[in-house]
């Protein structure tokens, strides 16, 4: 699946053959248990999917270009992964990421051992047995790559509900005191913080968006990003501007900005307006993810949103369908001109 993706996205053969030998020597040594063989009730539950597929290929267009790149996030499991010596899974994410050194000349490891330890526990902090009687996902760590040319770039997703259990707080409140220390370092991120923090407070306290994720580039912290990922149960289209526009905290969106937001949303979700009414949906996943990006010298935060298709469009296909158009009127493909949909069903 890798190689046909990054050939359809136009990656030339010699680029191909680097990221395929990386994957098969590296990554898929830390991907568990075949899932056609017997699984132990107490294997690994990665929270990288819905159904516990601990790796997320992905295509990702930009405005700059007509072609995708390549991308995939990865829960590492090892084999004392939920045992008492790993019970967060925690070692495979380090081996991986030390593997990924020689390939990405500037890979830079600094925040994440500072985010690692400001965002996540060992283990030995809680007793064993609430850890296994626990329903909450116990990964606190992702890696992505996103695959150039013949390197890699590495990103980290922190997972901070075990840290927040740990300390008796929220996860706005211990991802709120990892970002204020990072003052001395820059203090417009968290000013930027800020911003979020207080929007997120402005809500009562059983509305809130949910802070779930932290993420971050491995690079310079000077040119590297912090995404603080946010989920909110409200699912108007309404509310996804305002949560994007931080109550009106951060820049409207152009108009054109509008447009297409109003058309990826109806065409995903296969909707004849936006003004529809998404259906309920209990999933633990359920609900409207954003992301805000803080960066250094920025004393505002940008924001992104993801649109969950599995839980609020069709089947696989018509969400496919309606990517695929949507991609289309941009003059978005693949490298031989075909359209999204038909690298879909090439990969069914």
């Amino acid at each position: 699946m890798l190689w046909d993706m990054m050939e359809m996205a136009g990656y030339t053969n010699q680029s191909q053959e680097f990221h395929s030998d990386f994957f098969s020597r590296n990554t898929a040594k830390f991907l568990g248990p075949h899932p056609e063989g017997s699984q132990k009730s107490d294997s690994w539950k990665s929270f990288m999917t819905d159904d516990h597929t601990p790796i997320e290929f992905s295509w990702n267009w930009s405005a700059k270009r007509r072609t995708p790149s390549v991308r995939y996030s990865v829960d590492p499991i090892g084999n004392s992964a939920r045992t008492r010596i790993d019970p967060f899974n925690t070692y495979e994410s380090i081996e991986l990421l030390e593997k990924t050194l020689r390939l990405a000349p500037g890979i830079d490891l600094g925040w994440y051992e500072y985010f690692t330890k400001m965002l996540t526990i060992s283990g030995t902090e809680l007793a064993h047995q609430e850890l296994m009687c626990s329903k909450i996902p116990k990964s606190q760590q992702f890696l992505a790559f996103e695959l150039v040319d013949e390197s890699v770039m590495a990103k980290v997703y922190f997972l901070p509900q075990w840290k927040a259990i740990s300390t008796g707080g929220s996860t706005l409140s211990v991802v709120e005191k990892s970002i204020r220390q990072l003052g001395s370092y820059d203090p417009s991120l968290a000013a930027a913080f800020d911003i979020i923090a207080k929007f997120i407070r402005s809500f009562p306290k059983e509305e809130r968006p949910e802070v779930e994720i932290v993420a971050i580039d491995c690079i310079d912290p000077a040119r590297s990003r912090i995404k603080i990922y946010l989920r909110s149960q409200q699912t108007s289209f309404n509310s996804v501007i305002d949560m994007m526009t931080l109550g009106g905290k951060l820049p409207s969106m152009t108009e054109k900005g509008l447009i297409s937001l109003d058309d990826l949303w109806c065409s995903v979700l296969s909707l004849d307006h936006s003004g529809m009414n998404l259906r309920e949906q209990t999933h633990r996943t359920a609900g409207i993810l954003y992301y805000f990006e803080l960066k250094a010298g920025s004393t505002l935060p940008k924001s992104k949103v993801y649109i969950p298709a599995k839980h609020y469009g069709g089947n696989d296909q018509a969400v496919a369908r309606g990517l695929s158009k949507f991609l289309g009127k941009r003059g978005q493909c693949m490298a031989d001109g075909s359209t999204y949909l038909n690298g879909i069903t090439q990969l069914w």
